[in-house]
């Protein structure tokens, strides 16, 4: 009899990261008959840029879905900040695959604004004037809907208001460099968060999938190099034409002959790593 096994798939939302796992699922029942699946998955949150988590366990005797802090065999995660943020998930020595690309969450920008210095500023209504939201927010007839403008000027200082975005357009407009951008959020530096995920097991994989991907000619061939990295391995209890025929029967005709090129190409990305 198997021993359970436990994946993590992480990433962000239009990332095909719940693909993956229905792919990797459909190719687990090829395994053994008498195998439990197991899955549970963030679905609701899979809006583009949400942090998308599944959780995919198989075995004998899996019951829970849940993959328990420290237990995960394998985590594979599509964007490089996700895989720091769930990498308690993985246990000693797991598999640690990870696709060299940042993808900044929107929420991270909301933590800029833009700062007005009252002793340098005049007034002089440039930055109110240039201003894009203000503009869409005058001139109802656009098509954009603007709720609320982004500043106005009050007993001669300029004001900034709820509806800026932070863009910095009235920062180049100044002429009295008055105006100065406030970051109350900062993101990591990547070499930091390469240099943590790296230390963390002696199975870790920093791999160009997104890269790849694009040339290959589709950006969407992403997950499936991941599948095809987490084959490279060569440590895991699934069958590489039990992943073909998950693709076959997943993915339209049009598209399965790519998809079969990004698996060996996400194979050879392991095979070949340094």
């Amino acid at each position: 009899m198997g021993k359970n096994f436990s994946i993590v798939i992480v990433g962000t939302g239009g990332q095909g990261v719940i693909r993956a796992s229905t792919v990797i699922g459909w190719a687990v029942l090829d395994l053994d008959i008498s195998y439990k699946l197991r899955t549970a998955e963030t679905h609701g949150m899979a809006q583009r840029g949400g942090s998308v988590i599944v959780h995919l366990r198989f075995g004998p005797t899996v019951e829970s879905p849940l993959v328990n802090k420290h237990s995960a065999d394998v985590i594979i995660a599509f964007e490089l900040a996700e895989a720091l943020r769930y990498i308690d998930y993985l246990k000693k020595d797991g598999i640690l695959l990870v696709n060299n690309e940042v993808i900044i969450p929107p929420i991270l920008f909301r933590g800029q604004h833009i700062k007005v210095d009252p002793e340098v500023c005049i007034g002089c209504g440039n930055c109110k004037i240039n201003c894009y939201v203000n503009y869409y927010y005058k001139n109802s007839n656009l098509l954009a809907v603007i709720d609320f403008p982004a500043s106005k000027i009050t007993n001669g200082i300029c004001q900034i208001l709820e509806g800026c975005t932070g863009c910095k357009r009235c920062m180049d407009i100044c002429s009295q460099n008055a105006i100065t951008l406030v970051k109350e959020i900062s993101y990591p530096e990547l070499s930091e968060i390469k240099n943590v995920l790296l230390n963390v097991s002696k199975n870790s994989f920093i791999i160009q999938a997104s890269k790849s991907a694009i040339e290959l000619g589709d950006i969407r061939m992403t997950n499936t190099i991941m599948i095809g990295a987490l084959l490279g391995t060569n440590k895991i209890p699934l069958k590489e034409e039990s992943i073909k025929n998950a693709i076959k029967k997943l993915f339209s005709s049009k598209i399965v002959e790519v998809n079969l090129k990004a698996l060996e190409i996400g194979k050879n990305l392991v095979k070949n790593y340094k």
